[in-house]
Protein backbone atom coordinates (compact mmCIF):
# COMPACT_ATOMS: atom_id res chain seq x y z
CA UNK A 1 0.00 0.00 0.00
CA UNK A 2 1.77 3.21 -1.33
CA UNK A 3 1.27 5.89 1.66
CA UNK A 4 2.58 9.50 1.60
CA UNK A 5 3.09 11.70 4.50
CA UNK A 6 3.18 15.39 4.05
CA UNK A 7 4.56 17.78 6.86
CA UNK A 8 3.80 21.17 5.90
CA UNK A 9 2.87 24.82 7.16
CA UNK A 10 4.62 27.90 7.62
CA UNK A 11 8.68 28.96 7.94
CA UNK A 12 9.29 28.36 12.39
CA UNK A 13 7.56 25.83 13.11
CA UNK A 14 9.81 23.13 13.40
CA UNK A 15 8.98 21.10 10.04
CA UNK A 16 11.99 19.30 9.76
CA UNK A 17 12.29 18.36 13.06
CA UNK A 18 9.10 17.08 12.93
CA UNK A 19 9.57 15.26 9.85
CA UNK A 20 12.68 13.25 11.07
CA UNK A 21 11.19 11.98 14.41
CA UNK A 22 8.45 11.08 12.39
CA UNK A 23 10.40 9.38 9.73
CA UNK A 24 12.44 7.50 12.50
CA UNK A 25 9.15 6.48 14.12
CA UNK A 26 7.20 4.95 10.43
CA UNK A 27 10.49 3.85 8.82
CA UNK A 28 10.70 6.67 6.43
CA UNK A 29 12.76 9.03 4.68
CA UNK A 30 12.47 12.74 3.73
CA UNK A 31 11.65 14.69 0.61
CA UNK A 32 12.60 18.07 1.02
CA UNK A 33 9.57 20.20 -0.29
CA UNK A 34 11.28 23.77 0.03
CA UNK A 35 12.19 25.83 -3.17
CA UNK A 36 15.70 27.48 -1.25
CA UNK A 37 17.17 24.44 0.00
CA UNK A 38 17.31 22.76 -3.61
CA UNK A 39 20.62 25.29 -3.83
CA UNK A 40 23.94 24.85 -3.10
CA UNK A 41 25.32 28.14 -1.04
CA UNK A 42 22.13 29.39 0.47
CA UNK A 43 22.77 27.55 3.45
CA UNK A 44 22.47 30.29 6.38
CA UNK A 45 19.92 32.76 4.70
CA UNK A 46 17.77 29.71 3.99
CA UNK A 47 17.81 28.10 7.50
CA UNK A 48 19.39 25.36 6.00
CA UNK A 49 20.22 23.92 9.72
CA UNK A 50 19.52 20.30 8.95
CA UNK A 51 19.70 18.39 12.27
CA UNK A 52 22.43 15.23 11.90
CA UNK A 53 20.56 11.64 11.21
CA UNK A 54 20.77 8.86 9.67
CA UNK A 55 17.87 9.71 8.20
CA UNK A 56 18.22 10.64 4.30
CA UNK A 57 16.83 13.54 3.28
CA UNK A 58 15.85 14.09 -0.15
CA UNK A 59 16.15 17.52 -2.65
CA UNK A 60 18.62 19.54 -0.68
CA UNK A 61 21.53 21.43 -2.28
CA UNK A 62 21.27 19.78 -5.78
CA UNK A 63 22.01 22.55 -7.96
CA UNK A 64 23.66 25.60 -7.83
CA UNK A 65 22.43 29.42 -7.68
CA UNK A 66 22.67 30.15 -10.89
CA UNK A 67 20.65 27.31 -12.30
CA UNK A 68 16.99 28.36 -12.74
CA UNK A 69 15.56 25.49 -10.92
CA UNK A 70 11.71 25.09 -11.26
CA UNK A 71 8.35 23.30 -9.95
CA UNK A 72 8.38 21.13 -12.80
CA UNK A 73 11.93 19.69 -12.51
CA UNK A 74 11.34 19.27 -8.88
CA UNK A 75 7.98 17.66 -9.62
CA UNK A 76 10.16 15.19 -11.82
CA UNK A 77 12.79 14.55 -9.27
CA UNK A 78 10.18 14.38 -6.58
CA UNK A 79 8.21 11.31 -8.48
CA UNK A 80 10.99 9.40 -8.87
CA UNK A 81 12.43 9.53 -5.50
CA UNK A 82 9.23 8.90 -4.07
CA UNK A 83 8.52 5.60 -6.51
CA UNK A 84 11.96 4.57 -5.25
CA UNK A 85 11.66 4.56 -1.34
CA UNK A 86 7.76 2.80 -1.74
CA UNK A 87 10.00 0.47 -3.96
CA UNK A 88 12.09 -0.24 -1.09
CA UNK A 89 8.74 -0.43 1.66
CA UNK A 90 9.53 2.61 3.05
CA UNK A 91 7.28 5.66 3.90
CA UNK A 92 7.77 9.04 2.01
CA UNK A 93 7.77 12.00 4.00
CA UNK A 94 7.30 15.15 2.37
CA UNK A 95 8.46 17.99 4.50
CA UNK A 96 8.68 21.48 3.75
CA UNK A 97 6.86 25.29 3.27
CA UNK A 98 6.19 25.15 -0.60
CA UNK A 99 3.13 24.72 -1.48
CA UNK A 100 3.39 24.75 -5.33
CA UNK A 101 5.95 21.88 -4.38
CA UNK A 102 3.65 19.82 -2.43
CA UNK A 103 0.75 20.50 -4.67
CA UNK A 104 3.26 19.04 -7.56
CA UNK A 105 3.28 15.95 -5.16
CA UNK A 106 -0.08 15.56 -3.98
CA UNK A 107 -1.91 16.59 -7.08
CA UNK A 108 -2.16 16.92 -11.02
CA UNK A 109 -0.84 20.13 -12.19
CA UNK A 110 -0.59 20.59 -16.10
CA UNK A 111 1.62 24.11 -15.57
CA UNK A 112 4.78 22.16 -13.90
CA UNK A 113 5.19 20.33 -17.09
CA UNK A 114 5.78 22.85 -19.56
CA UNK A 115 9.57 23.99 -20.01
CA UNK A 116 11.20 27.15 -19.52
CA UNK A 117 12.07 29.19 -22.54
CA UNK A 118 15.45 29.91 -22.67
CA UNK A 119 15.17 32.61 -25.43
CA UNK A 120 12.10 34.21 -24.28
CA UNK A 121 13.85 34.64 -20.88
CA UNK A 122 16.54 35.83 -22.48
CA UNK A 123 14.63 38.75 -23.83
CA UNK A 124 12.19 39.58 -21.64
CA UNK A 125 13.83 39.33 -18.08
CA UNK A 126 16.04 42.84 -19.07
CA UNK A 127 12.10 44.31 -19.15
CA UNK A 128 10.87 46.09 -15.57
CA UNK A 129 8.44 45.40 -14.13
CA UNK A 130 5.88 47.36 -15.64
CA UNK A 131 6.65 46.12 -18.87
CA UNK A 132 6.31 42.61 -18.23
CA UNK A 133 2.93 43.52 -16.47
CA UNK A 134 1.55 45.25 -19.75
CA UNK A 135 3.28 42.05 -21.58
CA UNK A 136 0.92 39.69 -19.78
CA UNK A 137 -2.05 41.56 -19.80
CA UNK A 138 -1.57 41.71 -23.79
CA UNK A 139 -0.67 38.00 -24.11
CA UNK A 140 -3.30 36.78 -21.50
CA UNK A 141 -5.53 38.59 -19.56
CA UNK A 142 -6.95 36.27 -17.77
CA UNK A 143 -3.88 34.71 -16.49
CA UNK A 144 -3.08 38.02 -14.86
CA UNK A 145 -6.74 38.70 -13.21
CA UNK A 146 -6.33 35.67 -11.76
CA UNK A 147 -2.45 36.27 -10.01
CA UNK A 148 -2.49 37.80 -6.39
CA UNK A 149 -0.88 41.13 -5.76
CA UNK A 150 2.53 39.84 -4.72
CA UNK A 151 3.04 37.37 -7.83
CA UNK A 152 1.94 40.97 -9.57
CA UNK A 153 4.73 42.82 -7.94
CA UNK A 154 7.08 39.65 -8.59
CA UNK A 155 9.31 40.04 -11.67
CA UNK A 156 10.09 35.97 -11.60
CA UNK A 157 6.55 35.34 -11.35
CA UNK A 158 5.68 37.46 -14.40
CA UNK A 159 8.27 36.09 -16.49
CA UNK A 160 7.17 33.02 -15.62
CA UNK A 161 3.21 33.60 -16.33
CA UNK A 162 3.70 35.04 -19.55
CA UNK A 163 6.45 31.72 -20.45
CA UNK A 164 2.95 29.62 -19.92
CA UNK A 165 0.57 32.09 -21.48
CA UNK A 166 3.20 31.83 -24.99
CA UNK A 167 3.41 27.80 -24.51
CA UNK A 168 -0.56 27.53 -24.34
CA UNK A 169 -1.07 29.91 -27.16
CA UNK A 170 1.76 27.88 -29.58
CA UNK A 171 0.99 24.53 -28.70
CA UNK A 172 -2.74 23.99 -28.18
CA UNK A 173 -3.15 21.06 -29.78
CA UNK A 174 -0.37 19.41 -27.78
CA UNK A 175 -1.10 19.70 -24.14
CA UNK A 176 -2.00 16.23 -22.94
CA UNK A 177 2.06 15.63 -22.00
CA UNK A 178 1.18 15.84 -18.50
CA UNK A 179 3.21 14.02 -15.44
CA UNK A 180 1.47 11.17 -14.34
CA UNK A 181 0.43 11.72 -10.94
CA UNK A 182 1.80 9.28 -8.04
CA UNK A 183 -0.32 6.03 -7.11
CA UNK A 184 -1.18 7.09 -3.40
CA UNK A 185 -3.27 4.43 -2.03
CA UNK A 186 -3.29 7.11 1.01
CA UNK A 187 -2.06 10.31 2.63
CA UNK A 188 -2.02 12.05 5.44
CA UNK A 189 -1.19 15.60 5.61
CA UNK A 190 -0.08 17.61 8.91
CA UNK A 191 0.60 20.92 9.28
CA UNK A 192 1.99 23.11 12.03
CA UNK A 193 0.97 26.47 12.71
CA UNK A 194 1.43 28.65 15.84
CA UNK A 195 -0.49 32.12 17.16
CA UNK A 196 1.24 34.90 14.24
CA UNK A 197 2.23 36.88 18.17
CA UNK A 198 4.58 33.90 18.69
CA UNK A 199 5.36 32.81 15.36
CA UNK A 200 6.78 35.98 14.28
CA UNK A 201 8.94 35.95 17.86
CA UNK A 202 10.45 32.44 16.62
CA UNK A 203 11.35 33.69 13.06
CA UNK A 204 13.04 37.25 14.24
CA UNK A 205 14.96 35.22 16.48
CA UNK A 206 15.67 32.88 13.60
CA UNK A 207 16.97 35.96 11.72
CA UNK A 208 19.16 37.10 14.62
CA UNK A 209 20.86 34.21 14.89
CA UNK A 210 21.38 33.64 11.21
CA UNK A 211 23.03 36.44 11.13
CA UNK A 212 25.18 35.63 13.72
CA UNK A 213 25.96 32.88 11.69
CA UNK A 214 27.31 34.32 9.08
CA UNK A 215 24.30 35.53 6.35
CA UNK A 216 26.05 38.88 5.39
CA UNK A 217 29.24 37.00 4.44
CA UNK A 218 27.35 34.18 2.19
CA UNK A 219 25.37 36.74 0.62
CA UNK A 220 28.94 38.84 -0.24
CA UNK A 221 29.96 35.45 -1.65
CA UNK A 222 27.04 35.07 -3.40
CA UNK A 223 27.25 38.78 -4.67
CA UNK A 224 30.90 38.36 -5.91
CA UNK A 225 29.68 36.12 -8.20
CA UNK A 226 27.66 37.93 -10.25
CA UNK A 227 24.84 36.20 -11.00
CA UNK A 228 21.63 37.55 -12.55
CA UNK A 229 19.07 39.32 -10.18
CA UNK A 230 15.93 37.01 -12.20
CA UNK A 231 17.13 33.94 -10.75
CA UNK A 232 14.94 32.20 -8.49
CA UNK A 233 17.88 31.56 -5.86
CA UNK A 234 18.47 35.33 -5.16
CA UNK A 235 14.74 36.13 -4.43
CA UNK A 236 15.19 34.23 -0.70
CA UNK A 237 14.02 36.29 2.02
CA UNK A 238 16.87 37.74 3.56
CA UNK A 239 19.27 38.10 0.13
CA UNK A 240 17.79 41.19 -0.85
CA UNK A 241 18.26 43.34 2.64
CA UNK A 242 21.61 42.32 3.02
CA UNK A 243 22.64 43.13 -0.34
CA UNK A 244 21.57 46.81 0.37
CA UNK A 245 23.82 46.58 3.49
CA UNK A 246 26.51 45.51 1.87
CA UNK A 247 26.57 47.90 -0.72
CA UNK A 248 26.26 50.60 1.35
CA UNK A 249 22.70 51.40 1.09
CA UNK A 250 21.39 51.08 4.64
CA UNK A 251 22.21 49.73 7.87
CA UNK A 252 22.46 46.68 9.17
CA UNK A 253 19.78 47.19 11.77
CA UNK A 254 17.47 48.66 8.94
CA UNK A 255 18.80 45.20 6.45
CA UNK A 256 17.98 42.85 9.60
CA UNK A 257 14.41 44.91 10.54
CA UNK A 258 13.46 44.15 6.32
CA UNK A 259 14.58 41.08 6.68
CA UNK A 260 12.14 39.95 9.41
CA UNK A 261 9.52 41.50 7.92
CA UNK A 262 9.77 39.34 4.42
CA UNK A 263 9.78 36.19 7.15
CA UNK A 264 6.80 37.69 8.38
CA UNK A 265 4.84 38.16 4.89
CA UNK A 266 6.01 35.12 3.67
CA UNK A 267 5.17 33.53 6.92
CA UNK A 268 1.60 34.90 5.74
CA UNK A 269 1.55 33.93 2.32
CA UNK A 270 2.37 30.51 3.47
CA UNK A 271 -1.05 30.14 5.87
CA UNK A 272 -2.93 31.37 3.50
CA UNK A 273 -1.41 29.14 0.87
CA UNK A 274 -2.03 26.27 2.90
CA UNK A 275 -5.45 27.07 5.18
CA UNK A 276 -7.19 26.96 1.64
CA UNK A 277 -6.39 22.75 1.55
CA UNK A 278 -8.96 21.25 3.63
CA UNK A 279 -7.19 17.70 3.85
CA UNK A 280 -4.70 19.54 5.97
CA UNK A 281 -4.67 17.99 9.11
CA UNK A 282 -3.55 20.99 12.03
CA UNK A 283 -1.90 20.98 15.02
CA UNK A 284 -0.50 24.14 17.14
CA UNK A 285 2.77 23.99 18.24
CA UNK A 286 2.23 26.02 21.29
CA UNK A 287 0.56 23.12 22.80
CA UNK A 288 1.36 20.83 25.43
CA UNK A 289 1.97 17.19 24.02
CA UNK A 290 1.43 18.62 20.66
CA UNK A 291 3.98 15.88 19.23
CA UNK A 292 2.55 13.06 21.09
CA UNK A 293 -1.01 13.63 19.67
CA UNK A 294 0.36 13.76 16.03
CA UNK A 295 2.34 10.43 16.45
CA UNK A 296 -0.79 9.32 17.70
CA UNK A 297 -2.51 10.39 14.49
CA UNK A 298 0.33 9.01 12.17
CA UNK A 299 0.49 5.68 14.04
CA UNK A 300 -3.51 5.36 13.57
CA UNK A 301 -3.43 6.08 10.05
CA UNK A 302 -0.01 4.49 9.24
CA UNK A 303 -1.15 1.17 11.11
CA UNK A 304 -4.34 1.03 9.37
CA UNK A 305 -3.94 -1.64 6.24
CA UNK A 306 -8.30 -1.79 5.94
CA UNK A 307 -9.70 -0.73 2.42
CA UNK A 308 -11.79 2.00 4.30
CA UNK A 309 -8.47 4.53 4.00
CA UNK A 310 -7.42 3.49 0.47
CA UNK A 311 -7.74 6.34 -2.70
CA UNK A 312 -8.83 9.14 -0.03
CA UNK A 313 -7.18 11.18 2.90
CA UNK A 314 -7.22 10.31 6.07
CA UNK A 315 -8.41 13.25 8.20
Amino acid sequence: MNKLLIVCGPTATGKTDLGIYLAKKFDGEIVSADSRHVYKGLDIITGKDLPKSDIPIWLVDIVTPDYPFNVGEYAVLAHKIINNIWSRKKLPVIVGGTGFYIKSITDKIETVIIPPNKLLRRDIEKYTKEKLQQELIKTDYQRWKKMNVSDRENPRRLIRAVEIALYYQNNKNNLTRLLNPLPIDSKLMIGLTNPLQFLFKKIDERVENRIKKGAVKEVKELLGKNYSRFLPALSSTGFKPLSEFIQGRESLADAVKSWKFQEHEYARRQMTWFRKDERIRWFDISEKRYINKIEDKVREWYTSGTHAFQNRNFL
